[in-house]
């Protein structure tokens, strides 16, 4: 066992990151996972109440084999209000191929960029874990914080996720995506199949 894990790690980093993969990070990256250039990694960084979502992450993850099976330490941290959320830092194996990726996503060491390619690798799947992760709701709509990005590479998306989805009036209000109930309707049909049992919350606005 412990041979094949060596032989498909090597396989991996010979062939690149595969179509799956990118599917799921392309989602991840706009929000707080990063790249460590220096390492050629890529950090997963998943913030939230519910520890079944981040452990559901690291087992996607480490299925693909871009990762270890062995689960990542889970820590908590109190937020306002009092409250308390889990945090997972899931670091990938080495892959020169990331520094592609870092070239796409980064203006500069602190600043992301959305990168044209992701008509090609942002999907249905990519759109749920994007959501799942970084989305808030709040009377009845659906948040994303997107402070990390340029206005233009925000316009940008909210065109590509209203041609590509079929959203409508998707509004910027302070750097934050603001996603009404008929847009929730439309996402959560067509990212049902992706999305967890415990983040169906976050989509009960499209319910009668």
């Amino acid at each position: 066992m412990l041979y094949y894990l060596k032989y498909l790690i090597i396989i991996l980093m010979i062939l690149g990151l595969n179509n799956k993969f990118l599917y799921l990070i392309y989602g991840l990256l706009l929000g707080n996972s990063f790249i460590l250039k220096n390492e050629n990694k890529l950090i997963i960084e998943i913030e939230g109440k519910h520890r079944s979502y981040i452990t559901h992450i690291h087992k996607k993850i480490s299925s693909l084999g871009y990762c270890e099976y062995k689960k990542p330490l889970i820590k908590t941290k109190i937020v306002p209000g009092g409250n308390i959320n889990k945090v997972m830092l899931l670091h990938t194996y080495n892959n020169k191929n990331y520094l592609e990726l870092y070239t796409k996503w980064y203006l500069d060491k602190k600043n992301k960029n959305i990168p044209n390619d992701i008509i090609n690798y942002f999907n249905e799947e990519s759109l749920a874990y994007w959501l799942m992760t970084e989305g808030k709701i709040s009377k009845n709509n659906l948040y994303v914080n997107m402070t990390k990005f340029q206005d233009k590479d925000i316009k940008f998306f909210i065109l590509f996720l209203e041609n590509k989805f079929n959203l409508h009036q998707i509004n910027l209000n302070n750097s934050w995506l603001e996603f009404n109930s008929n847009n929730i309707k439309k996402i959560y049909n067509i990212t049902k199949p992706y999305i967890c049992p415990s983040m169906k919350f976050k989509f009960l606005s499209t319910k009668t």
